[in-house]
């Protein structure tokens, strides 16, 4: 997977390109053609927010979370994602199920 991470008002750390690389890799063994995604992380004030898009076979899949913390932050969006792909694979499912 090809993964874009951008910073605003924030250095991408090669700690924080490790760890996001890592939680995003998660999602490739739910989805098999995961090819890109793109990843905003942001501090505005004490708020750390991550911002991520995975375009998915004419689906826009979508997260964004803020916390006190960059990396809880990456961890409460991708947590979100997974739901998102559930459901996602779940209408599918349903769709050519019947």
């Amino acid at each position: 997977m090809k993964l874009e991470i951008r910073g605003k008002n924030i250095e991408i750390t090669e700690a924080l390109r490790e760890y996001s690389e890592k939680r995003l890799a998660k999602l490739e063994k739910f989805i098999e053609n995961l090819d890109q995604a793109q990843m905003t992380l942001s501090v505005e004030g004490d708020t750390h927010k991550v911002e991520v898009t995975i375009p998915l076979n004419g689906v826009l899949l979508r997260g964004e979370e803020k916390s006190q913390d960059m990396y809880s932050s990456i961890d409460l969006v991708t947590d979100k994602l997974e739901k998102q792909i559930d459901k996602h694979k779940t209408k599918i499912y349903r769709k050519y199920r019947g």
